[in-house]
């Protein structure tokens, strides 16, 4: 029987309420069970809940009344006929805008025994926020992740061209947006015109924007074909069917579970850290007064930087054998990163570097871990795939000391199940190589053979059996392939190779070691090729053509012998790369450049001074030439799309963000799905770190069964988008958080 309560919203004389939107008027009435006939088609549904409390964001605040609407009628939808219009549209799907939010708020009313994630399950629910993330990472390169680019309100002036009134008031005067709790479990016949006129409108713009976005996904993936890693059309509309338009499913299940791991949030155990507090602040105290008394430096507060700068210039007049870097600038970098090399040789600078990873400590110690329970934040879809963390906590990013992670507990009644898939990233290389790119893939086999490619990689090096292989001599490979499959070059793998694993290799070294590891991995020659024309590609940014050329310099020599006077010329941006690196072109004759064609290069160069760093847009506009300019123009112009094995596409991708989107991406995507595995499975989940998931068990629970069932869960998972590569899984459990 319908609630009379319910009944009452419409029984004053206005009537139902009507709302304009892309030129159409479109109806709502309320939602009475047995009068309304439901929806049959795709609805959009829009809530309306009692503000959200920003001290404790992690809860999910109260349903006050919803709207949806099908394209042509809408309904509102009282709190207490929210269970009835739900069930009788259990198999129809449903749009939303931020569905983790949306079906957070409706499952705190459905009625007992529903489930409103079975649609998820069912791949009955869309979300425009995400599919508009999507879409801009399949067009522009970047997900719209920061403040205001993903709103409602953005994406509907954006797609639909009109606009969604955000700024209105009730006659209080307080924003409309943010005061519909004031008719929590009030008569529904309460609340005012206005408010109903905000909430329909809502609803509408979300059924339009997934109408539109839906239209433009298809034409974008249509005109895709020549992006990097894509296999065929069929290819393409399988990964469509299975994962939704650009992995819409699987980001959307993965930001379901996320709320809910921010929801449970990460016990601290207090007393540690109160104990380890004081000790962390004598280490740095004593370290400051140590750098003051035996070096003559104020570690931190004013004038400590110019100081700092003295101190370095002594010490590099004094240590002539040891480089000490310089920025652009000309100061002396005192990056981490950058003096970890002098550390071992230069007493001051292993010194400064204990001071400052005590104080970071004690930073983090204050201004982290000061609550007994924290809940970090995630946020969906970086570009490569992966998920970022923020908020509270970074969780995904914590100091590399023991004496963090140790302070993490379970809640009571808990121990942690901590669960991390083995060189997924790796496996998730060769799954591509043989599916995606249809290789022959030796790291395929080795993985598949039950093999440890770093012991293997370093048992190559060697020359040794695997099993002679120290650990470290395993240890010394890691930054290798790891690092490698990124496209990363030598420079950057050494100071990978010390940031990540503390292990120092020379130039010679990563050298050898890169030459050796493509040896073991044939099949990295074709995966590290580069795909893109550089000159070409320049040509055709800049519109380098024999025409443009001869109009500028009066000169039509590559008209009478470079081709097409029209099309953009190999030629043209070849020498045009030259001029960007050298102050003193010359032709292969050792002619130099004519003045003329140094002026027609530096005129069309000037187009990228908007898409430069501020410092090498001056260099071009002073037309002063440099390798490191002509190193930023070629990565601003070796760019293009990519694709994930699961249909995900990735626009305007440098080389080595093509190449890390193809492994990461791939092996994101299978994290993501366990993520929503594991939580569809009852487990409590509290951390995740990409391949990494971190479940609190119930001590009640039997703790090698649930072991063994969340690896599987993790491995099944996992095996949906890497079927033809082992996956492996390590597990440990603890009553505190150890690596």
């Amino acid at each position: 029987m319908t609630n009379p309560r319910s009944d009452a919203l419409f029984t004053t004389a206005r009537g139902p309420i009507a709302v304009e939107f892309l030129g159409g008027e479109f109806s709502f009435t309320p939602w009475r069970a047995l009068e309304a006939p439901p929806f049959v088609r795709t609805f959009a549904f829009d809530v309306e809940t009692d503000a959200i409390d920003r001290e404790h964001h992690w809860l999910v605040p109260p349903y006050v009344i919803g709207a949806a609407f099908d394209g042509s009628r809408g309904y509102f939808v009282a709190r207490d006929d929210l269970p009835g219009f739900w069930g009788a549209h259990a198999a129809v799907p449903t749009v939303f805008h931020n569905a983790a939010f949306d079906l957070g708020v409706l499952d705190m009313l459905v009625a007992p025994g529903s489930d409103v994630y079975a649609k998820v399950d069912r791949r009955q629910v869309w979300d425009t926020w995400l599919l508009h993330r999507l879409y801009v990472l399949a067009t522009d390169g970047h997900t719209a992740a920061h403040s205001g680019e993903s709103t409602l309100e953005h994406c509907t002036a954006h797609y639909l061209g009109d606009s969604l009134t955000k700024d209105g008031v009730d006659v209080g005067g307080k924003p409309i947006r943010t005061a519909f709790g004031q008719y929590l479990n009030q008569p529904p016949q309460t609340i005012p015109r206005a408010f109903l006129e905000y909430l329909a409108r809502d609803a509408v713009a979300t059924w339009f924007l997934h109408e539109e976005l839906q239209r433009r996904i298809t034409a974008c993936l249509a005109a895709a074909s020549d992006a990097w890693g894509y296999v065929s059309e069929e290819w393409l509309a399988q990964c469509r069917d299975h994962w939704g338009p650009l992995t819409h499913h699987v980001q959307l299940q993965a930001s379901i579970v996320l709320k809910s791991a921010t929801r449970n949030g990460l016990w601290i155990d207090s007393a540690r850290r109160d104990r380890l507090l004081p000790d962390l602040c004598e280490d740095r105290d004593r370290l400051f007064e140590q750098l003051r008394r035996d070096h003559g430096v104020i570690a931190k507060g004013p004038g400590s930087q110019k100081v700092l700068q003295t101190k370095f210039g002594k010490l590099a007049a004094a240590h002539p054998e040891s480089p000490f870097p310089k920025t652009e600038t000309g100061l002396f970098a005192t990056s981490a990163d950058v003096l970890a090399d002098l550390a071992p040789h230069v007493p001051f600078v292993d010194d400064l570097l204990k001071y400052r990873a005590v104080e970071r400590l004690v930073e983090f110690f204050h201004n982290r871990l000061s609550r007994s329970v924290i809940r970090p934040s995630f946020q969906v879809l970086a570009r490569t795939g992966r998920t970022t963390s923020f908020g509270e906590l970074n969780a995904q990013n914590l100091p590399r000391d023991d004496r963090v992670r140790n302070c993490f507990v379970p809640s009571p009644g808990h121990r942690f199940l901590d669960l991390d898939y083995a060189t997924i990233e790796l496996v998730a290389l060769a799954q591509a190589c043989r599916t995606q790119f249809g290789w022959a893939s030796g790291m395929a086999e080795r993985i598949n053979a039950g093999a440890d490619l770093h012991r293997v990689f370093a048992a190559h090096v060697t020359g040794k059996e695997p099993g002679a292989v120290t650990e470290a001599e395993r240890d010394r490979v890691k930054a290798i392939n790891f690092g490698k499959p990124g496209g990363m070059g030598n420079r950057t793998l050494q100071a990978y190779a010390k940031s990540t694993y503390g292990i120092t290799l020379t130039e010679d070294e990563v050298r050898s070691l890169s030459d050796r590891w493509v040896d073991l991995f044939p099949e990295m020659t074709e995966f590290l090729k580069d795909t893109i024309d550089v000159p070409l590609a320049l040509a055709r940014r800049l519109d380098l053509t024999p025409h443009s050329h001869a109009r500028h310099t009066g000169d039509d020599r590559f008209v009478r012998y470079r081709g097409s006077e029209d099309d953009p010329n190999w030629f043209l941006g070849a020498m045009c790369l030259k001029v960007l690196g050298h102050e003193e072109p010359r032709l292969k004759s050792g002619s130099p450049y004519r003045t003329d064609d140094l002026d027609y290069f530096w005129t069309r160069l000037q187009d990228l001074r908007s898409d430069l760093p501020e410092k090498l847009a001056a260099k071009l506009a002073t037309r002063s030439p440099s390798p490191q300019l002509q190193r930023a123009v070629t990565h601003l112009v070796n760019r293009t799309g990519v694709f994930t094995l699961t249909g995900r596409l990735r626009a305007d991708a440098s080389f080595t963000a093509r190449h890390n989107t193809i492994f990461q991406g791939l092996a994101s995507d299978g994290a993501n799905l366990a993520l929503w595995w594991i939580w569809r499975a009852g487990y409590r989940i509290v951390n995740f770190i990409h391949d990494q998931i971190l479940v609190e068990i119930p001590d009640t629970e039997d703790q090698d069964a649930a072991a063994r069932r969340v690896e599987q869960l993790m491995i099944d998972a996992m095996c949906e988008v890497i079927p033809d590569v082992r996956v492996k899984v390590k597990s440990t459990r603890s009553d505190r958080w150890q690596k």
